[in-house]
């Protein structure tokens, strides 16, 4: 006899049964009418003289079966649209949003493979660049010696994609090839497909041009980890079902996107891994329309990346992780946030009167802050990020690396109207002098927050020079500032003489906050950091130690939180 399968716990919550309570009692009352009505019990039970299950979840009314998925994910939800024809085409109220990712289908042991493949990449580059190798014949004997060890996981790899993207495309090809009477009961209003490996372009054309125009996408994301593809816009133009937002491309050349409709209608676009650069001016006075503007991941270096769009309404700009020289912003009137994630990049500020919010993210590291000729660690003063600076009134700013890669000099100007002042993940072997700098030039100050990051190389600590002492002359300097924040104090001396000077140069500090804590990026602000704190046991007689040494000297000292 054959093995019944596996019963597994059904999980109910009594909110939803509830609702649906009416119409299942209606339900068992037609089936007790009928002669072959089934018993409303718990569990599935089998007779002993029955060899086959009866199909009861077929029979289950349509209220449960649209409760039932809508508890699914994208994913579950889209094999029941595959196998069961009624489950599709079911009247239900689907979630807008799908996350198509083909990273969901592949196993736990490709990502650790590929892990273990980037690592192996990493360190070829690192010994090559640290050995500074001349004889090609060494050469070629390092690279083979690591390329024994990466030949083989990266076959793995593809093996395991190719299998993934097989079953990708007939899930995709299954929800947006739907009828159309489906899709006008299954709207989507946000969708993400993400792929891998290698890819048809003619696939790729029938995806989006069933995304956007049939099922009326608004805010479409497409990502290519592969060979990088294109897309003709002006294909769209046709179609009257076009309502789109929102515009993702990474690693897409969108053809015509200085000529097309389609564009005029958006309000987000982000594009990233493309040679189209040179274009983005014309893409920009293309959508009349648009506010948010990001470049990511741009793998072609330009020496200098200029915006000039007068007649431009972007209000938020990003570029994130790009290999650009210098960053003109020549003419954006209505822009009002500016952040600048990657490598280090010269800025220059033109017209840009509306602008009142700056992140700066930086990271050198020895590879890209040295020079491989002369060995001379690239450094940069603070007068090439703050040229021709705008009226802010908040800057946030990470400057991080291992060497101290900033010349500490003067700023060029002052930030006569600069309230808000974060910096986040400064190395504990760096100098405090260019933050005291930062803090001379801005007499409005009201907010200063900084961090430490105590996980960095461990050096001397920072360096107060004694030419920056408090004298009578500068006593009074921080005239407006009332809140000051540090979090990654531990309270060792040079942490304790920094906030000390603050405070002795700040007449109406009335709250200061000292914690340990990490920084993490806020996903609602573009550039926001948050501070996650983390709790300290404090001893008492180290607690009583770092607050006496604080107020020592001071008539009136403000209200001090050590946690």
């Amino acid at each position: 006899m054959e093995e019944p399968p596996a019963r597994y716990r059904r999980l109910r919550k009594a909110s939803d049964l509830s609702v649906l309570q009416p119409q299942i009692s209606a339900t068992f009352r037609k089936a007790s009418d009928r002669t072959d009505a089934w018993p409303p019990c718990k569990r599935m039970r089998r007779d002993k003289t029955c060899t086959s299950y009866e199909d009861r979840i077929s029979r289950l009314p349509d209220g449960i079966l649209i409760m039932i998925l809508d508890k699914l994910d994208t994913r579950t939800t889209m094999t029941t649209i595959i196998l069961s024809k009624r489950w599709c085409n079911l009247p239900r109220c689907l979630t807008t949003c799908y996350d198509l990712a083909v990273n969901d289908m592949l196993p736990p042991r490709y990502h650790r493979l590929k892990r273990l493949n980037m690592e192996a990449k990493a360190g070829y580059e690192a010994e090559k660049n640290m050995e500074k190798l001349t004889c090609i014949y060494a050469i070629k004997a390092r690279y083979e010696q690591w390329m024994s060890k990466i030949r083989p996981l990266t076959a793995i790899l593809e093996r395991y994609e190719r299998r993934a993207m097989r079953r990708y495309v007939k899930q995709v090809n299954a929800f947006l090839q739907a009828p159309k009477d489906v899709c006008q009961r299954r709207p989507v209003q946000k969708l993400r497909l993400q792929t891998v490996g290698k890819i048809r372009d003619d696939l790729v054309d029938q995806w989006i041009t069933a995304a956007i125009a049939k099922w009326g996408v608004e805010d479409f994301e497409l990502v290519i980890d592969g060979d990088c593809l294109s897309y003709d816009l002006k294909q769209l133009d046709g179609y009257q079902n076009v309502r789109l937002k929102q515009l993702v491309l990474s690693n897409c050349h969108p053809v015509y996107a200085w000529n097309c409709l389609t564009m005029q209608r958006l309000t987000k676009l982000s594009l990233g891994e493309g040679s189209y650069m040179g274009l983005v001016n014309d893409i920009l006075r293309n959508c009349v329309q648009l506010r948010d503007f990001r470049v990511t991941s741009s793998r072609y270096y330009r020496a200098a990346f200029p915006i000039n769009v007068p007649t431009s309404k972007i209000r938020n700009l990003q570029v994130d992780r790009c290999s650009f020289g210098k960053i003109y912003l020549i003419s954006l009137p209505c822009l009002e946030t500016f952040y600048c994630h990657g490598s280090p990049t010269k800025l220059y500020y033109g017209d840009v009167p509306l602008l009142r919010q700056v992140s700066l993210d930086y990271s050198q590291t020895e590879d890209n802050g040295r020079d491989d000729e002369s060995g001379i660690i690239r450094t940069y003063p603070l007068s090439k990020f703050f040229r021709r600076m705008p009226p802010l009134e908040c800057l946030v700013l990470q400057f991080k690396g291992p060497q101290m890669w900033i010349e500490p000099l003067a700023v060029p100007g002052p930030f006569s109207h600069l309230k808000k002042l974060f910096i986040a993940n400064v190395m504990v072997n760096w100098d405090a002098l260019w933050i005291l700098l930062l803090l001379d030039a801005a007499p409005a100050l009201e907010s200063f927050r900084v961090h430490f990051d105590k996980n960095s190389v461990v050096g001397s600590g920072i360096v107060v020079f004694p030419g920056l002492g408090v004298d009578e002359q500068q006593q009074h300097q921080y005239r407006r500032l009332k809140e000051l924040l540090v979090a990654g104090f531990d309270g060792v001396g040079w942490q304790t003489g920094f906030v000390k000077m603050i405070m002795k140069k700040s007449p109406l500090l009335r709250r200061i906050h000292l914690l340990d804590g990490q920084v993490m990026d806020d996903g609602q602000e573009l550039g926001g950091l948050q501070i996650i704190p983390r709790r300290r046991e404090w001893h008492e007689c180290e607690r009583a130690e770092v607050l006496e040494d604080l107020t020592a000297g001071i008539r009136w000292p403000p209200e001090i939180i050590l946690e």
